[in-house]
């Protein structure tokens, strides 16, 4: 029994110094929890004491080792990880948890999407009005400069696999419905909803259209989306180049970055077989980049690889055929991978994310050369950002 209590008075002071001893002192934000960690305890300011930092020290040491003791990243991992893998379900308010682990975002601060697949997000009066009025605004612009302007309209997840959310989805119209029915025909004509394409083309292929645990389509829904918009410029631009493509299957863990940050788990959900889409001989046969404004790293935003290449805030291209048609696009993230597919169609291509002076249609009309083809991508579990805009802005998700 002596052995037996001295063992359990070693594992007690053990489990309490510890995680004391092995304090997280360096991270200076928890991506677990997207928040700035606590500072070190402090009774001084400006190298002088501090009556009222003194007043304060306890609740500094309490929190302070409260967020960085040893391992509760990783039990904040454990936790989350049987949430989702045992018990099914979400810990985050931004996510929900659909059929065969499919991961849904619905946090408003990127759009309704819940509302958008509820169909609780329909337009009023004035909403409708204030988004045909800025539509109209664009297209008038490109029409008075001889633009061509094309309004593409990226369908969300749910509303391309509803089977995949836990709840039925509700009939009747949804907002998408609602614009494509008010839209005058002479901006209808010019506007891609690819969604009943995609629905074909999910039935004839086993490959995914889109992630199951992140928010974008992936390369074979581009190349989908590239079909559509280059049999839309064709009649104008007959000379857009015929390209072969080589179609080649592979196994993608998803879009773990997401993962990461969200939750803290390396992968989850199920690796899909996906299409790798691209040119026979690569896409540096048919374009390169020009300008490349990368996005800034820091303590919130680790953009790597591929992506970081590309950069975000800016980006111009240029195809070796100098005698294709040149292009404008206002754009956000669901253009990174259909990016290569445009920049393959155009003499010069500039993209635009997210540089304040460039959101509205100004910067169009002031350009000294305008492009040929004007095309604004928007993603439908966004489309409300467009009639909370001020007259000629193009607001970003």
């Amino acid at each position: 029994m002596k052995v037996v209590r001295i063992l359990y008075i070693f594992l007690f002071i053990a489990g309490i110094t510890i995680p004391l001893l092995l304090l997280d002192r360096k991270s200076p934000v928890s991506m677990l929890e997207r928040r700035v960690l606590p500072k070190p305890p402090r009774i001084l300011a400006n190298g002088k004491f501090d009556a009222k930092l003194l007043e304060t020290l306890p609740r500094q040491i309490d929190g302070y080792i409260t967020d960085r003791f040893a391992f509760r990243s990783k039990m904040i991992t454990f936790i989350k990880t049987v949430d989702f893998f045992v018990l099914g379900r979400s810990h985050d308010h931004k996510l929900l948890v659909g059929k065969d682990r499919w991961l849904f975002y619905i946090d408003k601060t990127l759009g309704d999407e819940f509302g958008n697949f509820k169909k609780t997000n329909l337009y009023d009066s004035t909403q409708m009005q204030a988004f045909l009025r800025q539509l109209s605004l664009v297209n008038d612009a490109c029409e008075k400069n001889n633009v061509q302007f094309v309004f593409l309209i990226v369908p969300t997840t749910s509303t391309v696999y509803p089977e995949m959310v836990p709840y039925p989805r509700p009939k009747g119209i949804s907002r998408i419905d609602q614009i494509l029915a008010a839209l005058p025909k002479s901006i209808r004509e010019k506007t891609i909803f690819p969604l009943d394409y995609f629905l074909e083309k999910k039935q004839e292929s086993p490959f995914p259209l889109y992630y199951n645990n992140g928010l974008h389509w992936t390369k074979l829904s581009c190349y989908y989306a590239y079909e559509l918009l280059n049999k839309k410029l064709k009649p104008a631009f007959p000379n857009l180049p015929e390209i072969q493509f080589r179609f080649s299957p592979y196994v993608d863990p998803g879009e773990d970055n997401y993962a990461r940050l969200w939750w803290g788990i390396e992968k989850f959900g199920r690796s899909l077989v996906m299409m790798n889409v691209e040119p026979v001989g690569g896409w540096e046969k048919h374009y390169k980049y020009v300008v490349c404004e990368n996005v800034q790293e820091n303590i919130y935003n680790t953009v790597t690889g591929a992506n970081a290449k590309k950069g975000k805030y800016g980006i111009i291209t240029e195809n070796k055929d100098q005698s294709l048609p040149t292009a404008l696009i206002m754009r956000d993230s669901y253009f990174v991978d259909l990016e290569p597919f445009i920049s393959s169609m155009f003499s010069k291509a500039e993209y635009v994310w997210t540089q304040p002076e460039k959101r509205n249609i100004q910067y169009l009309i002031d350009m000294p050369v305008k492009p040929d083809v004007f095309i604004w991508e928007f993603a439908e579990r966004a489309l409300e950002a467009i009639p909370q805009a001020r007259p000629g802005e193009f607001p970003w998700d």
